[in-house]
């Protein structure tokens, strides 16, 4: 049985599902803003690039990105995109991952309440409870340490708009029209 579901005590707080919620919500616009930001670097329409961009998970997003990067770098020698803006994406890029991590914890660990100003998670998984496997096999937040993980993403959540706004953007108007005329 899962854990917050064995008993009253063990049930999480409005507020704890609150401060997951949150964080919830903002890891959903991160991946979000992260296929807008590699359809950018790929200078490809980005309603086309969803075509590729929604079978791929937020990690494979993140290393599509990292070459773009690196090809605008050494193969472009940044005439598309400039060196700072590539650094700052970079950057955004090693926070998310940064954020990643915990983020999966949400996704799938079992979750219970240690006290109403802290939760508990594990993963139940296998093994003997010892080494680097046992050790990430569980984790507790407090409230105020899922309101700083929150505050983290909304963080870079402006920082990817701000970026894929700062990039070049393929307009999809009028590529209808010259479709047509290249059948005529």
């Amino acid at each position: 049985m899962p854990l917050n579901h064995s008993s009253q005590y063990a049930e999480l707080t409005n507020e704890h599902f609150q401060a997951i919620g949150k964080l919830t919500v903002e890891w959903s616009n991160i991946e979000f803003l992260l296929g807008v930001l590699l359809s950018r670097l790929l200078v490809t329409p980005e309603f086309l690039a969803r075509t590729y961009t929604d079978r791929m998970s937020g990690a494979m997003r993140q290393d599509a990105i990292g070459e773009a990067c690196k090809i605008h770098s050494h193969r472009y020698g940044y005439k598309l995109i400039g060196q700072e803006q590539i650094e700052k994406i970079l950057d955004a890029n090693n926070k998310i991952t940064q954020l990643r991590a915990i983020r999966n914890k949400f996704a799938h660990f079992c979750w219970s309440r240690s006290s109403d100003e802290e939760i508990f998670g594990t993963n139940f998984s296998g093994g003997i409870p010892v080494g680097n496997k046992y050790k990430k096999s569980f984790v507790s937040f407090k409230v105020a340490e899922l309101e700083e993980l929150h505050k983290k993403a909304y963080e870079i959540v402006d920082v990817l708009s701000d970026l894929t706004q700062n990039l070049p953007d393929m307009e999809e108007e009028g590529l209808g029209s010259k479709i047509v005329l290249l059948r005529e």
